[in-house]
């Protein structure tokens, strides 16, 4: 029997995208149908770095919604994507993070493919001793690995299911393969560490979190407390957000001063003055990557944030496993011309992120603690009206517009 929302869990409330159902975060056939048509539709997922896969033969497994895939590099240099599930009894065929092999072989039955996914050895193919084997008519050239259209950019690598999703640059859009092209403007990638954690809540409430800037210095009080954000400051500069829900900004060096005080200042509780750091070096920008001094970070839907903050570049890949269960995979990267203390100072402030980072861990908090509230209650609705009030133009951190844009998307594709 079907518990008492699902009747009308298509009917959005009225309202529109300044309103969530609370259904979204918690119905599993909604989930089911986010897999099918968001994550292993026509989109382009974030699954890993070229650097990742350096040599011929280098693998790396990853993930595409539910799938899990892998990456290769083949002797060419030519980098694949393939399911890993092997076309036999649908075994994973690569159990560890990451490997080098001359070609992919499944444990269960030894089923050998090339690292571009193509069947080539079959044991026992033409039976024993004259008996049994395959059929005459089996075709290795029809049956190897599941093979995903990919696309590199930027040093990071994309894969999409879909034949009928738009070629990459297309997806993306100008402005986010501009930022792709300039990470690999900059030199090559090296990766410096990765943080992976679960987070038992549904996985649009992260993407959910990065987008709204309103809670960042009411929640945050290192952000705060050491001036590295202010709710009264100017928002990103050329922050914008495109039909796709892909969103891009950039900060100059010359930061705004966040140590001046204004009317909005009584309203940030945790705003103080008297605290400091013994060691100002955690949150001190000591180089810019670039001649201009952007800090360009952008989000591809549905699954990669890419957030240079600091010195620290990092990529985020939101992986959802169920209604309630996401998992985010950051790495942490450098480059490889990179002078050791650049490398030391990097690796320091990647500890302002992660699990058990001194903002991040905050963000996980909540939205584990709020799953379980939209869970009791699938028919409440959620208030996005932040930032209507005045002139709606007027440029703020403090508005809902950017989460309200993923939703206006998100409706079309679900058809709600």
């Amino acid at each position: 029997m079907h518990s008492p929302h699902k009747a009308d869990s298509r009917a959005w409330p009225e309202g529109g995208a300044f309103r969530i159902p609370s259904w979204v975060y918690s119905d599993p056939e909604v989930f089911e149908q986010e897999m099918a048509r968001i994550h292993h539709g026509p989109t382009w997922n974030f699954v890993g770095l070229e650097c990742e896969v350096p040599d011929h033969g280098s693998w790396k497994r990853s993930s595409v919604g539910l799938r899990s895939v892998v990456i290769t590099r083949d002797r060419a240099g030519d980098i694949h994507v393939v399911e890993n599930r092997c076309s036999h009894r649908a075994a994973p065929i690569c159990w560890e993070t990451t490997g080098k092999s001359t070609g992919l072989n499944c444990p269960y039955h030894q089923w050998r493919f090339n690292l571009q996914g193509d069947l080539i050895g079959v044991p026992f193919e033409n039976g024993l001793k004259g008996t049994g084997g395959m059929p005459a008519d089996f075709d290795k050239a029809a049956n190897g690995l599941r093979k995903l259209r990919c696309a590199v950019r930027g040093g990071a690598i994309f894969a999409t299911f879909s034949d009928e999703a738009p070629a990459f640059e297309a997806y993306a859009g100008e402005r986010i393969v501009a930022a792709l092209d300039r990470i690999g403007s900059r030199g090559k990638l090296k990766v410096l560490g990765y943080s992976r954690h679960v987070h038992n809540a549904n996985w649009k409430m992260w993407l959910e979190n990065a987008r709204d800037n309103y809670h960042a210095t009411l929640l945050h009080t290192f952000l705060t407390a050491f001036k590295l954000v202010r709710a009264d400051l100017p928002p990103p500069r050329n922050a914008s957000w495109d039909g796709h829900t892909h969103g891009i900004n950039f900060t100059l060096p010359e930061n705004d001063d966040a140590t001046v005080t204004s009317e909005a200042s009584a309203q940030m509780v945790k705003l103080r003055e008297d605290y400091n750091l013994n060691d100002w070096e955690t949150v001190g920008t000591d180089r810019f990557d670039y001649d201009d001094g952007k800090n360009i970070g952008f989000q591809l839907f549905p699954s990669l944030m890419y957030q240079p903050h600091l010195n620290v570049p990092s990529f985020r890949q939101i992986v959802p496993r169920k209604a309630g269960e996401h998992e985010v995979h950051w790495t942490f990267v450098g480059f490889e011309d990179d002078d050791e203390e650049m490398t030391r100072r990097r690796m320091k402030q990647a500890n302002l992120f992660g699990p058990a980072g001194f903002v991040t861990a905050e963000d996980g908090e909540v939205i584990v603690r709020s799953q379980p509230v939209v869970e009791a209650d699938p028919s409440s609705v959620q208030i996005l009206e932040m930032g209507l009030g005045g002139d709606p133009e007027a440029p703020t951190l403090i508005t809902e517009a950017a989460i309200r844009s993923f939703y206006e998307h998100y409706r079309k594709i679900m058809d709600f």
